[in-house]
């Protein structure tokens, strides 16, 4: 299965103030267009492992940031953790990004 060139942005933005501790997953697409997403999110550390698994159907408009899902997670000092996210459109794989999950301060 070859991978779908959508000239997709794609990036993670967490939440400060009321919304601390919140991490939003965000693609902009040139075109309008539907997507699939699966998102995964992997912690791991002396307490043991967790992961969240989400995924959806979104119609991305043209040149407008859109949030894809929302969710929280929070890290101890020797927590190791990774985001995925798997983008497909029309049942075709256009990407993969992985991402370190941010830390608050």
């Amino acid at each position: 299965m070859m991978a779908a060139d959508l000239n997709l942005q794609v990036w993670l933005d967490s939440g400060t103030g009321a919304q601390a501790g919140m991490i939003v997953p965000y693609v902009q697409s040139p075109e309008r267009r539907m997507i699939d997403y699966r998102l995964q999110a992997i912690k791991q550390g002396p307490s043991g492992a967790s992961r969240i698994v989400q995924s959806g159907s979104i119609d991305l408009p043209a040149d407008r940031p859109t949030a894809l899902t929302q969710f929280s997670i929070s890290l101890g000092v020797r927590d190791q953790c990774r985001i995925e996210l798997l983008i497909f459109s029309q049942g075709v794989q256009a990407g993969t990004y992985r991402f370190a999950c941010p830390r608050s301060h």
